[in-house]
């Protein structure tokens, strides 16, 4: 069956509702697989995927090459095709585009690449306003450039539409602690050890903040001591 027909055939069915119903389902399905066969062999996934993207697998063997290449190793590159799918004319509906922001801006995270983070984030916040996963992203792209003020406004928008999301109490709980605001930063990590007491990476910050609250205490201790001696 060549390419030309395989194409033609695809036009058909789409011209036809049930069958374009089938065929969606169809190609759901072979994405499902295509993303499950990473884990077992990234490499072979990547294969599968460019091959299914060059006989016609539209967007949803785009993204499968998109995270074949993050199950290599190549966070950046896949990260960039991530974007280019999201804003893509076969970028699927708003909730499908944005999906793939948030994955590019993740991506971008691991890359260590800021800027690139608060792009994707913000292109899918542009889509999307109030969806919570591309706030608190874009709030560790601001934290990662160390702007944690805005990183801070973006964990409390965030927090405004669910209260109990752990993570951006976490978040925000570094980013007031590397502000200084020890208080709020202790506040906010007690909460998100309430709602996931056994978190490592919270108890990590609780002990990074009650470390420097025991090292202020000690230094104003020695100094006052010192004003005394004197």
């Amino acid at each position: 069956m060549t390419r030309l027909f395989i194409h033609v055939a695809i036009l058909c069915a789409l011209s036809t509702p049930t069958l374009a119903a089938d065929l969606t389902s169809e190609f759901d399905a072979r994405h499902k697989t295509c993303l499950e066969a990473i884990a077992d062999d990234a490499q072979e996934a990547y294969e599968l995927a460019l091959q299914w993207r060059n006989e016609g697998g539209g967007r949803r063997a785009k993204h499968c090459v998109a995270m074949a290449l993050f199950g290599l190793g190549h966070e950046d590159e896949a990260a960039y095709r991530l974007d280019a799918l999201a804003a893509g004319a076969d970028g699927g509906s708003n909730e499908t585009r944005v999906k793939h922001y948030a994955e590019a801006a993740n991506f971008w995270l691991v890359s260590k690449e800021s800027e690139r983070a608060y792009a994707s984030a913000s292109a899918g916040l542009k889509i999307e306003y109030d969806h919570i996963d591309l706030r608190i992203t874009r709030a560790r792209a601001y934290a990662l450039s160390g702007r944690y003020d805005y990183a801070e406004t973006d964990l409390t928008s965030a927090l405004s539409l669910d209260p109990a999301r752990a993570d951006a109490l976490r978040y925000r709980a570094d980013a007031r602690f590397q502000q200084e605001d020890i208080e709020g930063a202790q506040a906010d990590v007690e909460a998100a050890l309430d709602l996931e007491p056994t978190s490592v990476e919270t108890a990590l910050l609780r002990g990074k903040i009650r470390e420097s609250v025991r090292l202020k205490a000690l230094s104003a201790a020695v100094e006052t001591l010192n004003d005394t001696v004197e």
